[in-house]
């Protein structure tokens, strides 16, 4: 099997691997194709969000699933890559959608068919503003351990803060790797609605058209 998660996020959707893995036991047919469809969802996913198809996307998407396991190196390459994902998926929809008018040579700035200017960059990764004010904030915070989650959530803060400070009605959201959201970091995210109004985890926009599709509700897109 293509070990394209970890064996936690595997659990977490109801489809738990461990003892396939260690080969205690051979799955059910039903329950293989479970496996199937979901890791096949994933990689669909991952396929889609760009615009030319990268093998080595693949490959590091499956060495990060091992990394949440080992809690090694791996941690900070997952949250780049997280970061790429979003802005890929976001990308995917403004093609899709045909909402794209103009684009800069680097590839950071877009107009869109409204008069909106998308931004690609850092704090917020992504912005999205009209008439030089930002109507909409974007924080990705895709690291995997639970230890170093409040300093995300802190950064994250801050960008988004100056976002509500610029315009107090805009939609600012934060994007989070799920295993690194703890109790503590949930009450502190309910404390900060006022400057992070959403929240998703990088999973289920991977996984759930519902989720992409609240996403790209509030961006408006």
């Amino acid at each position: 099997m293509l070990a394209m998660v970890s064996q936690k996020s595997m659990a977490r959707v109801g489809s738990g691997v461990t003892a396939y893995e260690q080969g205690i036991k051979v799955p059910e047919e039903e329950t293989a194709k479970q496996i199937a469809r979901h890791l096949n969802r994933i990689v669909s996913r991952l396929v889609e969000s760009d615009q030319q198809v990268n093998p080595r996307e693949l490959e590091l998407w499956r060495g990060m699933a091992a990394g949440t396991q080992a809690q090694g190196s791996w941690q900070n390459a997952k949250g780049q890559q997280a970061e790429l994902l979003v802005k890929g998926l976001v990308m995917q929809r403004l093609r899709d959608a045909d909402w794209l008018r103009q684009t800069t040579p680097d590839g950071t700035r877009f107009q869109l068919r409204d008069g909106r200017i998308v931004a690609f960059a850092d704090e917020p990764d992504i912005a999205f503003s009209k008439d030089n004010q930002i109507r909409a904030a974007v924080e990705v915070k895709g690291g995997i351990d639970p230890a170093g989650v409040l300093e995300r959530l802190g950064a994250a803060l801050k960008s988004l803060r100056r976002a509500r400070e610029q315009n107090p009605t805009a939609v600012t959201i934060l994007i989070i790797q799920s295993s690194a959201v703890t109790e503590q970091a949930k009450a502190d995210l309910d404390l900060n609605r006022h400057i992070i109004t959403h929240w998703f985890a990088v999973e289920d926009l991977l996984s759930h058209e519902a989720a992409r599709e609240r996403l790209f509700e509030l961006l408006s897109i």
